[in-house]
């Protein structure tokens, strides 16, 4: 019923373009359509926005470490209690140690993300509000009360945003030594704070120190 609704007021627009005398308004034509463009960027993608806030997003990196051909590289075996160490600090479990091994954890929905999400509601729905003002003038500024609903997306993401999440990690070295990847699958978030914790360097790419390390 939402998509029909969008729909129709899709249609509608441009004839409402047409019938406005714009030399009347207080708005011009070209004002008329940059609205129309405000409307057409932000209601179809909003409600897709809201669900998929709660998901993961899931990504495979590698990550390319000295071999044991180096002097002072660090050895596999402390390099893989690093590894376990790091999952255990954030409560993971060990749910298989085979030559891939998983982990399991609980992850706790965000209140910055639910804030942030809250925030691009409020804009994608004043933006709407604004189109409808012009395009269904009989609203006037009452339209714009659709903001008040932003904060029941910030609702749904935290009801939903806590769920078990898992990580893949493998280690593989080179046949002659020189390199050992670790390639990692998981929640973005979840990899990147990883590899930052345990300064590991994407594959084909350089670690650059920030100002403040």
């Amino acid at each position: 019923m939402a998509t029909g609704t969008v729909m129709w007021l899709l249609s509608q627009l441009p004839a409402q373009a047409e019938g406005t005398d714009f030399s009347q308004g207080s708005f011009s034509k070209e004002s008329y359509y940059v609205t129309l463009g405000l409307f057409l960027l932000s209601v179809p993608g909003l409600w897709s926005q809201i669900k998929r806030a709660p998901k993961a997003k899931r990504v495979r990196k590698t990550f390319e470490t000295q071999g044991p051909q180096h002097k002072g590289a660090l050895p596999l075996d402390q390099r893989a209690r690093q590894i376990f160490a790091y999952f255990k600090k954030y409560n993971y479990d060990v749910k298989d140690a085979g030559d891939v091994i998983r982990f399991t954890g609980n992850y706790k929905a965000s209140r910055g993300q639910a804030a942030a999400l809250t925030f691009y509601v409020f804009m994608g729905l004043g933006s709407t509000a604004l189109v409808l003002s012009i395009a269904a003038p009989f609203g006037g500024t009452y339209w714009y009360a659709l903001t008040l609903l932003s904060p029941l997306a910030g609702g749904y993401y935290w009801q939903r945003g806590s769920r078990v999440e898992e990580v893949a990690v493998k280690m593989v070295t080179a046949d002659d030594d020189s390199t050992t990847d670790i390639v990692v699958e998981g929640d973005q978030e979840e990899v990147t704070r990883m590899s930052k914790e345990l300064q590991l360097v994407e594959k084909g790419k350089v670690y650059v120190k920030g100002l403040l390390e």
